[in-house]
């Protein structure tokens, strides 16, 4: 994911006393997990990458601890959850493993070490809890989801989709879990994107029509400074609507000229002027943001299918799809159904949960019985290596185009 995100919790009630976030800080090693574990290849990097992440956590518990009015000595038991590439650069293990076939972790069990020994800023007799991961690209997060959504419970299929830059899906066939990963990308996060922001102050969250001119909604109330995913998402998903955009992603400027403008290369989409932006440019979407999305969405399109195929389950028989991540808590799950995201299954079986994945890792640090049922569920996790399948890539080319109806 983009983002760090600590949690103060009170062991006596269980009450969260203060949440702080940040960029992760190894983004400017590479964008993506799979970067990252390139830069990552040998033990000075691994060392390099754990200090800068480390640092950051310190700076989160530090910042959590003022706004509580606490010592960072008064915190006895920390548990950290992420995707296995995290995990490994967390305790200083190179990731080499992962990022060659067959993509195994080096450490899959559980982990309890003394928080001091890899650096953290907290008691010095303080626990480290890790728990367990399931593959090489489905991480201790992925079982947190499964955790907090309490999908393994369910005797109807239902699944969890967590989107980030790396989206993990956890799907319940009503009898067995089954786990994939796709390499989604940062497109959802606002990168890659020509006015592309993270959902914050300023970003463009949601677009929509109203009498053939397009509006939208501003996180904050501000001026526009650019777009965030679920904007994005939204404003394809009524261009579809609207006739204005083809199932292949190419623009239909000729049915509403006064939309567009021409750049060096193509047409590009008009969101918000340069009189209304805060940056005084024109706040566009590109043809180039529309492929970025196509290959996104059709990532986690084709997973999903791929996953269901695996399990025996059939759209008519999911029960209800759990979006979760920061991007699933903002975006509009009729906008994603509409441009081939998820599949349309009835709006009212898609459920927007939030960060499941620090849900998970309160759950964790507060129950032992936790940790006990996340340990149980990544060893009853079965992991699906999709892309290896031998229909992968004419599945995922036929996702890449837009739903041509509703």
């Amino acid at each position: 994911y983009y983002k760090l995100v600590a949690y103060l919790i009170n062991l006596k009630t269980g009450e969260t006393e203060a949440v702080k976030s940040m960029l992760n800080p190894q983004i400017s090693f590479g964008e993506d997990v799979v970067s990252r574990i390139t830069y990552a290849s040998d033990y000075e990097k691994t060392i390099q990458l754990q200090r800068v992440v480390v640092e950051g956590v310190n700076q989160l518990t530090e910042e959590v601890c003022k706004t509580a009015n606490i010592s960072p000595q008064d915190i006895y038991e920390v548990v950290a959850v992420g995707n296995t590439a995290m995990h490994h650069i967390f305790l200083g293990i190179p990731p080499k493993t992962l990022g060659l076939a067959p993509f195994t972790p080096v450490v899959q069990n559980p982990i309890n070490v003394k928080a001091s020994e890899i650096g953290l800023n907290v008691n010095e007799s303080g626990n480290l809890y890790l728990p367990p991961v399931v593959a090489g690209f489905v991480g201790a997060d992925a079982v947190a989801d499964a955790l907090a959504t309490r999908i393994y419970e369910s005797n109807e299929p239902c699944v969890v989709v967590d989107i980030g830059t790396n989206t993990e899906i956890i799907l319940n066939n009503g009898r067995d879990l089954y786990a994939c990963s796709c390499a989604s990308g940062p497109a959802f996060e606002g990168a890659r994107i020509k006015h592309g922001m993270r959902a914050g102050l300023g970003a463009i969250e949601s677009v929509y029509m109203d009498s053939e001119a397009l509006k939208y909604k501003v996180i904050g109330g501000v001026k526009p400074m650019g777009i965030c995913g679920s904007g994005i998402v939204d404003a394809l998903a009524s261009l579809l609507d609207a006739g204005l955009l083809g199932g292949n992603g190419r623009f239909n400027v000729s049915k509403s000229p006064n939309l567009f403008i021409k750049s060096d290369r193509d047409y590009e989409l008009i969101v918000a002027s340069s009189e209304e932006s805060d940056t005084r440019n024109a706040i566009t979407i590109t043809q180039r943001d529309i492929r970025e999305i196509q290959l996104a969405k059709s990532a986690i399109a084709t997973g999903l299918t791929l996953l269901m195929r695996d399990a025996g389950v059939s759209l008519e028989e999911l029960s209800t799809i759990y979006l979760a991540g920061s991007f699933g808590s903002y975006i509009n799950p009729r906008s994603a159904v509409r441009i081939g995201l998820l599949p349309n299954i009835g709006l009212n079986k898609v459920k927007s949960v939030g960060n499941t994945a620090g849900t998970g890792a309160k759950m964790c640090l507060i129950s032992y019985e936790e940790r006990i049922k996340a340990e149980d569920l990544a060893r009853r996790i079965k992991f699906v290596e999709f892309y290896i399948k031998p229909d992968f890539s004419k599945i995922f080319l036929k996702n890449l185009n837009f739903p041509t109806e509703t």
